[in-house]
């Protein structure tokens, strides 16, 4: 039987040593001291790979990362699997054989330098789930082939840079949009102590609230994100009915740039239903959605929004008419993943977050000619205690 390339990489990808070779190999490394002991002065998280990608040895802050005290638990894992990356629990090979694995920089920067020999460095985005909370880390990974007794291996190390990224992506946020929305509010300020009508007052002054709106629900953004990540945002629990929860998320982004020329669509047959959840929170999801949906609706468009009884659940919708490329597909839900350039890429990861983490929900899209881009928010009607 022929394999097309594709097949044939993830073949290669998928194949692993057996566990009486891995332990071979593990010995070979650990019986050359004078590499250990240099191995073992890097600082940060470090570990040995054969040439199929599956760990030999880690260092001890490896270890201390993962709370273990040993290394045998870890013998023929791959890195996914071990930091437990979403694409890395797929029942086709592992680590290294979904879909999504081409766009990873670990995968890339492992695959590379064994195929060349040579050094590389490169930022990789992975996605972890542990106790069915979702967590995204920023690392720089760096891969160096080494020779021990005539057996190539490769040296890992991973650096942690999600400080170093949300530093950047604030610094974006606040330096250069905020700023530029603070400019534009002075702007109409200035307009408006010049006013010549009262007309021409009252327009620049529900301009002015609007960029002012603008600017404080950016911040309230960046704080509740913060909050959620660090685990401190507190769920406040009330009835929501479903209809009332969509007409002020369409209120309330309806006046936003995104919105302008474009038109928000409650869908005639929106589910009419009640179910305990936070306010806050599930207003902010639908905001984001409908907010990311705009973007990229072209001027004249429309985007739909509505709800579905699920029975036990209730099901909110957003529905755009422009498709999601696939490459972006795989990588949507990640934090520092944005089309809009570098510092962004914080709406689907912040659906995500809050959905999953916080609301005891599902989130999920499907973007095809047929059916167009629908993002899709499963929540409990009865939120679990």
């Amino acid at each position: 039987m022929q394999l097309n390339s594709e097949e044939k990489d993830h073949f290669e990808y998928a194949v692993r040593l057996s566990s009486e070779q891995i332990l071979g190999e593990h010995e070979l490394v650990s019986s050359d001291k004078f590499f250990t002991e240099i191995f073992g002065s890097i600082p940060g998280i470090a570990a040995v790979l054969n040439r199929y990608r599956q760990i030999v040895y880690v260092n001890d802050d490896f270890l201390e990362m993962l709370g273990l005290d040993g290394i045998h638990s870890l013998l023929g894992n791959r890195t996914g699997e071990v930091l437990s990356c979403v694409h890395a629990k797929n029942k086709t090979g592992g680590c290294g054989t979904a879909e999504a694995c081409q766009f990873c920089g670990a995968h890339k920067a492992i695959t590379e330098s064994l195929g060349s020999g040579k050094k590389v460095s490169m930022e990789a985005l992975i996605t972890t789930r542990l106790q069915g909370r979702y967590k995204s880390l920023d690392l720089r990974v760096i891969t160096t082939p080494v020779s021990l007794s005539g057996h190539k291996f490769l040296l890992l190390v991973v650096q942690d840079i999600s400080s170093e990224k949300r530093r950047l992506a604030l610094e974006k946020i606040f330096f250069h949009d905020l700023l530029n929305s603070a400019g534009g509010l002075n702007g109409l300020l200035g307009l408006l102590k010049d006013g010549k009508t009262p007309a021409i007052e009252r327009k620049l002054i529900e301009l002015s609230e609007e960029a002012s709106r603008d600017i404080i629900d950016e911040i309230q953004l960046q704080r509740q994100i913060y909050a959620a990540e660090t685990g401190d945002l507190e769920v406040k629990l009330e009835k929501i009915n479903s209809v009332r929860i969509i007409q002020s998320a369409i209120g309330k982004i309806g006046s936003h740039e995104s919105g302008r020329k474009k038109k928000i669509v409650m869908a005639e047959n929106t589910a009419d239903t009640d179910l305990d959840s936070d306010v806050g929170i599930l207003q902010r999801v639908l905001m984001n959605l409908l907010k990311n949906a705009l973007e990229a609706t072209p001027p004249g468009g429309s985007v739909m929004i509505g709800a579905e009884d699920l029975g036990e659940q209730v099901r909110f919708i957003v529905k755009n008419e422009m498709l999601i490329p696939k490459d972006v597909q795989l990588q949507l839900f990640q934090r520092s993943f944005s089309t809009k350039g570098m510092g962004r890429g914080l709406g689907t990861y912040s659906i995500r977050l809050l959905t999953e983490n916080y609301l005891c929900g599902t989130v999920s899209f499907i973007s095809n000619e047929t059916e167009r881009t629908i993002f899709m928010i499963d929540l409990p009607k009865e939120f679990p205690v």
